[in-house]
C-alpha cells in the first residue's frame, strides 16, 4: 500500500528503534490535548503534563513503541495511535483515582456520623445499633437498594470550581442505613464503594470523556429475571456492547476478516495472501491492538466474543468464521505475543 502522507516522524522512529525528539514531542503535544477531557486530573496544581507524559511512557511506552514499527505507516497513522493509547491509559487512571477519591470521601461521611461505627472486621462498617458480623455483600442486589433511596446529584461547578457532591445533608446517609439494614449485617468498605459507583455512575465521570470513537449501544434482552436482575443485567449488556461497538470500528475491513481466522495461521496467510513469516507478524500486531482497545481484563474476554460475532455477522453467510473466540482470551496474558 502506498504511502501517501508525512513520515518523518515515523522514519524517526524506525531509524532509531525507540522514541527519539521528533516523537516523543508528539506524544507531549498528545497527551496534553487529551488530559483537557479529563478535568479530575488537571485539577493536580502538582502534576504537570510533562508528569502524565512520563507516567504513561513508563506503563506503555515500550508496547507503544512494537505497535508503532508494526502498525503505523505515516505520521498521521502514528499520532491517531499515539492518541487513542494515551486516551485508554488516561481513562483507566482517571477512574482507579475516581474510585480512590470516592472511598476517602465515604469513609469520612461514615466516621462522622453517630449512626455508624466501625465493625470488628477490617475495613467493615456498620449502624452503631445494628449486627456487627458481615452481612450479604451482593452488589447486584444492594445496588438496588440503594436506587430505592432518593440522593441529589450536585455536579462539578464549571472549572472544578467546586466538586461533585452526592446528596443533601442526610441523603447519602439514608441510602447507606438502607444497605446496612438489608445487608443484616456490616459491610466492606469496597462493597459500599463498588455500590455507588454503580448507583452514581456520574460521580466516576469516566462517560463525560467525549471520544470521536463513542457509539451508542442497544440494551441486549435480558432472560426471565426479576427487576433488579434485568436492570443490573441490561447495564452491563449495554457497556460491553458499546466496548466492542468501538473496538470493532477500529478494525480495518482486512483486520476484520482477520479475526475471524486468528486461530488459523494457513488461513489467515491465505486471507492476507501473505507467507508465513509475514502473517505472523501481522497476526501479532492484531493481537496487540484487539488487547488495548478491548478494555481491561474483567471485560476484555467478553469484549472479544463481540467484537467476533460482529465481524462474522459482516461477513457473507457463504464465508462461515472458523475463529473460536475463546482462543483470544489467553492472549491478554502475554500481550499478544503468541501467534
Amino acid at each position: 500500500m502506498a504511502v501517501t502522507g508525512k513520515t518523518d516522524v515515523v522514519d524517526e522512529l524506525r531509524a532509531l528503534g525507540h522514541f527519539g525528539g521528533l516523537t516523543f514531542e508528539l506524544l507531549v503535544k498528545l497527551t496534553r490535548e487529551e488530559l483537557r477531557r479529563f478535568p479530575a486530573l488537571t485539577s493536580d496544581p502538582v502534576s504537570t503534563h510533562e508528569d502524565y507524559v512520563s507516567d504513561f511512557f513508563a506503563a506503555r511506552g515500550k508496547a507503544l513503541t512494537a505497535a508503532a514499527l508494526l502498525e503505523a505507516e505515516d505520521d498521521d497513522a502514528l499520532g491517531r495511535m499515539f492518541r487513542r493509547w494515551v486516551r485508554n491509559w488516561l481513562i483507566d487512571l482517571h477512574t482507579s483515582t475516581a474510585i480512590g477519591a470516592l472511598r476517602d470521601r465515604l469513609e469520612k461521611r461514615l466516621a462522622r456520623d453517630s449512626h455508624f461505627e466501625r465493625a470488628p472486621a477490617e475495613h467493615h462498617w456498620g449502624l452503631a445499633e445494628g449486627p456487627s458480623d458481615a452481612g450479604c455483600n451482593d452488589v447486584a442486589a444492594l445496588t438496588t437498594v440503594a436506587r430505592r433511596v432518593h440522593v441529589t446529584f450536585y455536579p462539578e461547578s464549571p472549572g472544578g470550581k467546586r466538586r461533585a457532591q452526592l446528596g443533601k445533608p442526610g441523603e447519602l446517609e439514608a441510602l447507606l442505613s438502607e444497605l446496612f439494614l438489608a445487608a443484616q449485617g456490616s459491610l466492606h468498605i469496597s462493597t459500599l464503594v463498588a455500590v455507588l459507583a454503580h448507583r452514581f455512575p456520574h460521580v466516576l465521570d469516566p462517560s463525560t470523556v467525549s471520544t470521536d470513537e463513542d457509539v451508542d449501544a442497544e440494551a441486549v434482552p435480558a432472560p426471565e429475571l426479576s427487576p433488579l436482575g434485568e436492570m443490573v443485567q441490561q447495564e452491563e449488556h449495554q457497556l460491553l456492547d458499546s466496548l466492542a461497538r468501538g473496538a470493532f470500528d477500529r478494525l480495518s475491513v482486512e483486520e476484520r476478516e482477520l479475526v475471524l481466522v486468528l486461530d488459523d495461521s494457513k488461513a489467515a496467510a491465505q486471507t492476507l495472501g501473505l507467507g508465513r513469516s509475514a502473517t505472523a507478524i501481522r497476526i501479532r500486531a492484531l493481537k496487540s491492538k484487539l488487547i488495548e482497545i478491548a478494555g481491561d481484563e474483567v471485560t476484555a474476554p467478553e469484549v472479544l466474543r463481540r467484537v467476533v460475532a460482529l465481524c462474522a455477522a459482516e461477513r457473507r453467510p457463504q464465508e462461515p468464521s472458523i475463529m473460536d473466540a475463546s482462543k483470544l482470551v489467553p492472549s491478554l496474558h502475554d500481550g499478544g505475543q503468541n501467534p
